[in-house]
């Protein structure tokens, strides 16, 4: 079993994208036209109930989500990969980068808009709207838009939630929003000494600068937190561009052994 997976560029530096809990690969269809193809070979993998990977069930866990992680990077070949993780995608980033096995540890890390891998509890009323937002496209809506400040409009919502309806399983969801929300990796994901950047939107309402930097900055010895301005929980599709220019350079800079230079 392998990960159903979109490609984009075919340059020599290997980067692996996590995605988030709301939507598939096709959430990041408006940065494809701005990654450099050139320099980057650029993988969005679909997790198990998502897009490519539709058919594809399982526990939904992070350990799970891991494995597959790596297994898609072993079937690709990769000697040497950097690992992007968005969101929920982040928490599984977390638990692949502490893999003790060498090879499955990426050569960076990148953790966007991302769940603490002791997972994030929601209260009772945030549990309620998301465990309802699987199967209603209304409470879809309220999430979407709440996790973006409720800045962008009402076209801007209906987007991301159309893609989250063409892309995303309910009963996969739901596993995995028990997952983000209530599994600790925390044990398995210390002890990754690589680059680590931690990108948070500066209107993110719930995986806010100060989550990230309390619960995800500490486990990490070589590592930069930068807030993208203009952003909230969705960077990549509100400040793409921003967003694949913070994220290409903090790889290019690993890559080249240069990773002290702080990000502005």
């Amino acid at each position: 079993m392998t990960l159903g997976h979109h490609a984009v560029g075919g340059g020599p530096i290997k980067v692996l994208w996590a995605h988030s809990w709301l939507a598939g690969h096709e959430g990041y269809d408006g940065l494809f036209p701005l990654l450099d193809t050139e320099r980057y070979s650029w993988v969005f993998p679909d997790f198990r109930g998502y897009g490519r990977s539709g058919e594809l069930t399982g526990d939904f866990s992070v350990q799970e989500m891991g494995r597959d992680l790596i297994d898609l990077v072993d079937t690709l070949g990769w000697d040497e990969f950097h690992l992007v993780g968005h969101s929920m995608g982040g928490q599984a980033a977390q638990w692949v980068a502490g893999r003790p096995e060498p090879r499955s540890r990426p050569a960076s890390l990148t953790l966007l808009s991302a769940v603490p891998s002791r997972g994030f509890p929601l209260d009772a009323d945030g549990a309620a709207l998301f465990g309802t937002a699987t199967g209603d496209p209304e409470a879809r809506a309220t999430v979407i838009s709440a996790v973006t400040g409720g800045r962008l409009g009402a076209g801007f919502v209906r987007h991301v939630n159309d893609v989250s309806h063409r892309t995303a399983d309910p009963a996969a969801m739901r596993g995995y929003l028990r997952t983000w929300t209530g599994d600790d990796a925390s044990g398995e994901a210390l002890g990754y000494q690589g680059p680590v950047l931690v990108l948070t939107g500066r209107h993110d309402p719930v995986l806010t600068q100060a989550v990230a930097e309390g619960q995800i900055v500490p486990q990490y010895t070589d590592v930069r937190s930068v807030v993208i301005d203009g952003a909230a929980h969705l960077p990549p599709m509100e400040t793409p561009a921003r967003t694949a220019a913070l994220i290409e350079g903090h790889v290019l800079e690993s890559a080249a052994g240069t990773s002290e230079r702080p990000l502005t």
